[in-house]
C-alpha cells in the first residue's frame, strides 16, 4: 500500500511529465549526482543526506522510495571511493572488520525498519537528524 495521492482519471493526463520535462529532470539528476559523488568522495560520506531530498523534490519519490534509491546509488559510489582511498593509503585498515560488521548488521536492521515506518515518520526523523547534525557542526 503506497501513501501517494492518486489523481482522478480525468486529471492524470496533466500530471504526466512531458518529454521536455523528463529531459530537464534527467539533466538536473545528473548534475546533482555529480555534486553528490564529489561530496561523498571528498568527505567519505554524506551523499545520501543530499540524495534523499533531491530524489523527493526532483524525482518526486516518496520518502521510502527515496531512501531505498539513495542506498542503491550510494553503495557503488562508496565502493569506488573505498578502492581509491585504500589504493592511496588513506584510511585505517585495523578498524575495517569490526566497523563493517556493525554497519552490515545495522543496515539490515534499518532496511527492515524502513518497511514498517510511514513516510511522514521517516520525513520527520530524517530532517530532524539532519538539523541536529547541522547544529552540532555549528556549535
Amino acid at each position: 500500500m503506497t501513501e501517494k495521492f492518486i489523481l482522478p482519471e480525468k486529471m492524470q493526463k496533466f500530471a504526466k511529465p512531458t518529454r521536455g520535462k523528463e529531459r530537464v529532470q534527467s539533466c538536473i539528476l545528473v548534475i546533482a549526482g555529480l555534486f553528490i559523488g564529489f561530496v561523498n568522495g571528498l568527505f567519505g560520506a554524506g551523499g545520501g543526506m543530499l540524495a534523499v531530498p533531491l530524489l523527493t523534490i526532483v524525482a518526486g519519490l516518496n520518502m521510502k522510495q527515496a531512501h531505498a534509491t539513495a542506498i542503491l546509488v550510494i553503495l557503488p559510489l562508496c565502493a569506488v571511493s573505498s578502492v581509491v582511498y585504500l589504493s592511496n593509503g588513506i584510511g585505517d585498515k585495523s578498524v575495517f572488520a569490526p566497523t563493517i560488521l556493525g554497519v552490515v548488521i545495522g543496515g539490515i536492521i534499518g532496511a527492515f525498519a524502513l518497511k514498517k515506518c510511514s513516510n511522514i515518520f521517516l520525513q520527520i526523523l530524517f530532517y530532524g537528524v539532519m538539523m541536529l547534525a547541522g547544529l552540532k557542526m555549528i556549535f
